[in-house]
Parts: C-alpha cells; structure tokens; sequence
C-alpha cells in the first residue's frame, strides 16, 4: 500500500491519498485443476468423518484456490478449504480440517478456541508451527 501526502492550495489543508495493490489472483493451469479435482474427491469425505468424529456439524464445504490461507469458516457455519491441502501429511491435513471446524462453536482464536482444538487436535501448536514453515506459493 502506497500513501502519499499532497497540499492543497485553495483550501490550504493537506490530505493523503492511498493506493491499495491490487489483489493477487492465483494462477491456474494444469496442475491446478488437477490439484482442485484431487481436493474435492479426498477432502470433503475427511472433514465430514472429523465432523462426526468430534460432534460437529457445518454447513457446506468449499474448495478454493486461496494464496494466503490453508482454510477459513464463516459464521454462515461454511468450511472453505485451499485446494493445496492435498499436498500436505495427512497430519497437517487434519490439523487444518479440525481448526476450521473448532472455528464452528468458536468464531476466535482466544482461550475457549484453543482449548477444544487441544482437545480435538493434541500438540496443534506443533502442528501450526509446521504449516506455518510452508509456502501456499
């Protein structure tokens, strides 16, 4: 994000202007789409088996093609789901699954939230921890 400062003379005050960067679009190719159909064959059936494992229950499932996040939960009780996941350890895959579904019951990240993904997940710190030292791409 830009911010510059200009003057202007008639009014004799100063504003600022702020250009924002356009928003980055992920590319897609071959291997994408290829990535995005792996993802929707194997991921819903997992979320769906933590869900009733654990006692949750959502909405809808979405696969997306997301630059700046693994998963994400709406309060409209939506689980989104970066089709990049299919990449990951099964491990790190159920990570991300249960914390998007704890996000179903606790729309935060404060103590509650992290107590039930204890709970549901134990070590998930590890587990951010690592999914943290990968790049989306």
């Amino acid at each position: 994000m830009s911010r510059r400062i200009f003057f202007n003379p008639i009014t004799g005050l100063f504003f600022r202007l702020t250009a924002r960067r356009p928003k980055r679009k992920a590319p897609v190719n071959a291997e994408i789409e290829r990535l995005r159909a792996q993802a929707k064959e194997e991921l819903p059936p997992r979320l769906a088996q933590l869900a009733a494992i654990h006692g949750f229950k959502y909405n809808k499932v979405f696969i997306k093609n997301n630059l700046s996040n693994w998963g994400s939960c709406s309060s409209l009780k939506n689980i989104n789901l970066n089709l990049r996941l299919v990449t990951l350890p099964q491990e790190l895959q159920d990570y991300v699954m249960l914390h998007e579904l704890c996000h179903l019951k606790y729309l935060n990240h404060g103590p509650q939230f992290h107590a039930l993904l204890e709970s549901v997940c134990p070590g998930h710190r590890e587990k951010a921890k690592a999914l943290r030292g990968i790049r989306l791409c």
